[in-house]
């Protein structure tokens, strides 16, 4: 039997179903003690226990609890007391649930061997996984209970339990199935048209069998149905096309009657993936319930509003997952370039909360905790989440292009194929800020490695080389003067001290990207050794720029920048700074030299997460007397669906796609005052005897306790351009 099958039964085992997980857990008991378990549950009480094992003298001395509660710690206990009044001579209670409990249950176990007298074994759902196939009586009463619990749950859900309103009638349902499956499944190289078409087509004959099958006329009518707005020739073409590629692999069909249906063999993978994507959600639902647990921990209300809570964080997580792909499919489809660098995530939590509202609770920010707990999802380092976050995306991206165009491939065939990017210092830091990683593979290092890995070549300017060396003399400065430092503490030294480390080593660590004498190379030699990103000025590219242009771009930086610099930052560094982004903007523009037939036919571009560099077009129109040209700049987000979805994509291997961000821009930094920064030290001095690994994790959490203690800080940090 499969193990995802099983376990998705453990998961989703419902408390009125205690009957069934008897039967289960009965079965799995007989393997090991035989005749002696005699069930002992009845509606007239069982005293405390469900089963007991017999001596042959007839004394009971091992007790047996099967509970599908979650709450396993207070049926435990209330289980204990019963038995100790009831049997005094037990040496054993033996503790079987659906639930993983795992080491969770140690301090427990403590307190039972030194309040009752007796052992506790628990025996949990680990328990019963890691014996499924060592018997056959066990494999099938595992299966039992999935035919009773799986099969109803797989034939009513999709790939999410959570999908956007217009899109959860079931024959939508399953065409966001199927197009996960299949761009999970078929080989990089097909084209989209392909594989969108060849979904749909598995999708509408996904009850078929071969006594319940579909003619071609209702295969076309169908499909017809999901995209309504194409033009049916062109849609009844794809689709034939479509029958023709999978016949014998995925469908069988009636030539005499021209009927089609789905071959046993595929009705299974999709009950598989079906079964994976569910338990994927499980896991989902578990990281979200932690998140949402030390946001609003304490008395702050009651379980209801918790779970309502718990509830708004998975529709503001899904939402912002569609609202992404569909901005994407639009921008590629039309060809612009606008509303790419982040979306209104404020406004869309306002409108969740507005549709599913919490109570108002004195001192509650109910915007500022969805936001929080949006950033917490989002950056989350379970490798199950993230994926379950890109397949989720990947599927409304084919749907979102579905409903743009019946042919994909030529929507996405306007998108550069090679390319040159240049990237900006708020890209580089964070790049660089991932080092501090003990697992490694951060958001940025996994764009960049796809980037790499898809051909496109990678560049900085010797000015932002400049920037990253300026930002870590900065941090220098920052750790020198200790409790005297005045303004946000630098990105990087923040990053530093919040994973726990001590700001007295942070000199040190930046020996990894620079030495004393000769800092610029070092830095550049860095960035060339580890990512393939080369120094190449575009100073020259910059001068083929008309006038106009550069002199409007530095009116408009210069007036950001100092609205946006502490007021420590002296003019000759705003100076500096704007002169480094006109060479971005402008190089880029002038090394492009003319060619591309569409805003994303150009080969150069300059990647930044500075949200106010998206609005320069508007801006540069009412200082400049021509019209400017088309923006050079890249958003994040953008790439890395280009990356799965772009010309390119051929060369990004599956395991490296599955596994792109979600979301780049928009990401708050962590925020960390002078204040915070003295309180982190002060705790590793009192702790200093611990473990270095201890004393990083209780400072890490300290600081994480603190911040959400005095609430998120809105729109500080990365993409707001300038804590470096």
């Amino acid at each position: 039997m499969n193990a995802s099958r099983f376990k998705l039964a453990l998961e989703k085992l419902p408390p009125e179903e205690w009957a069934a997980f008897e039967i289960l857990a009965s079965a799995f008991l007989n393997e090991e003690f035989g005749e002696l378990t005699r069930t002992t549950a009845g509606a007239s009480g069982d005293k405390g226990r469900d089963s007991e094992l017999f001596s042959e003298k007839g004394d009971s001395t091992v007790h047996i609890q099967y509970s599908v509660s979650g709450d396993w710690d207070r049926k435990i206990q209330g289980t204990a007391s019963r038995i100790r009044e009831n049997f005094p001579d037990t040496t054993v209670l033996i503790y079987l649930t659906s639930h993983k409990i795992g080491s969770k249950a140690d301090a427990l176990k403590r307190k039972l061997r030194e309040n009752f007298g007796f052992s506790l074994d628990i025996r949990d759902q680990s328990w019963f996984l890691d014996r499924l196939n060592s018997s056959s009586a066990r494999e099938i009463a595992a299966e039992e209970l999935a035919r009773k619990i799986v099969d109803p749950f797989l034939a009513q859900t999709g790939i999410t339990s959570h999908p956007p309103s217009h899109l959860s009638r079931p024959e939508a349902l399953a065409a966001l199935t199927f197009l996960g499956l299949q761009w999970r499944d078929d080989e990089r190289e097909k084209g989209l048209t392909k594989i969108a078409y060849e979904a749909l087509v598995r999708a509408v004959l996904v009850d078929t069998d071969s006594n319940h099958r579909l003619s071609r006329s209702s295969v076309h009518q169908r499909i017809t149905d999901l995209v309504p707005d194409h033009p049916r020739p062109r849609v009844r073409q794809y689709v034939d096309s479509a029958l023709q590629r999978l016949e014998k692999k995925s469908v069988r069909h009636w030539t005499k009657e021209d009927e089609y249906c789905l071959t046993y063999e595929e009705v299974r993978k999709v009950e598989e993936y079906k079964t994976e994507a569910a338990l994927a959600d499980e896991d989902l639902m578990q990281s979200i319930e932690e998140v949402s647990a030390s946001l609003i921990s304490g008395g702050i209300c009651d379980d209801n509003v918790r779970e309502r809570f718990v509830e708004l964080v998975r529709r503001v997580v899904e939402t912002l997952i569609f609202n992404r792909s569909e901005t994407f499919a639009v921008a590629v489809s039309q060809g612009t370039v606008e509303g790419l660098s982040s979306l209104d995530h404020r406004s869309l939590i306002e409108l969740q909360l507005s549709e599913y509202p919490l109570p108002p609770i004195e001192g509650v920010d109910w915007v500022a905790l969805l936001e929080e707990a949006l950033w917490e999802m989002l950056r989350s380092d379970n490798e199950v989440v993230q994926e379950y976050f890109r397949s989720l995306l990947d599927s409304y991206t084919l749907m979102a292009f579905l409903r743009q165009t019946p042919d994909l491939q030529r929507a996405v065939r306007k998108l550069f194929a090679y390319g040159d990017i240049w990237l900006d210092t708020s890209v580089v830091l964070p790049l660089l800020a991932e080092f501090l990683d003990d697992e490694g593979g951060g958001r940025f290092t996994r764009m960049i490695k796809a980037a790499r890995d898809a051909g496109l070549k990678l560049h900085v300017t010797p000015g932002v080389i400049e920037e990253v060396d300026s930002h870590m003399k900065r941090c220098v400065t920052c750790v020198r003067l200790e409790g005297e430092w005045v303004g946000l503490v630098p990105f990087l030294l923040k990053r530093y001290v919040i994973t726990g480390r001590s700001r007295a080593s942070f000199n040190g660590w930046l020996e990894n990207f620079k030495g004393g004498h000769r800092p610029l190379e070092d830095i550049a030699e860095f960035l060339n050794d580890e990512f393939d990103i080369s120094e190449d000025s575009l100073a020259a590219e910059m001068r083929m720029v008309p006038d106009e242009l550069r002199n409007a771009l530095q009116n408009i930086w210069h007036e950001a920048k100092r609205r946006r610099r502490e007021s420590n930052v002296d003019d000759s560094a705003i100076d500096r700074l704007v002169e480094h982004d006109v060479e971005n903007y402008c190089g880029v523009i002038g090394f492009r030299n003319h060619r591309g037939s569409s805003p994303y036919g150009y080969s150069a571009w300059w990647l930044t997460l500075d949200r106010g560099a998206f609005d320069l077009t508007g801006k540069l129109r009412g200082q400049m007397v021509s019209d400017p040209p088309s923006s050079p700049i890249l958003s994040a987000d953008f790439l890395v669906n280009y990356l799965a979805f772009g010309p390119a994509r051929k060369n990004v291997a599956k395991s490296s796609e599955r596994l792109l961000p979600v979301v780049m821009s928009g990401l708050r930094a962590d925020w960390l005052t002078p204040d915070l920064l003295e309180e982190a030290e002060s705790l590793r001095e009192e702790v200093g005897h611990l473990p270095d690994r201890i004393i990083r994790r209780r400072v890490r959490d300290h600081l994480d306790a603190a911040r959400r203690r005095i609430g998120p800080v809105a729109l500080t940090g990365l993409d707001g351009g300038d804590d470096w």
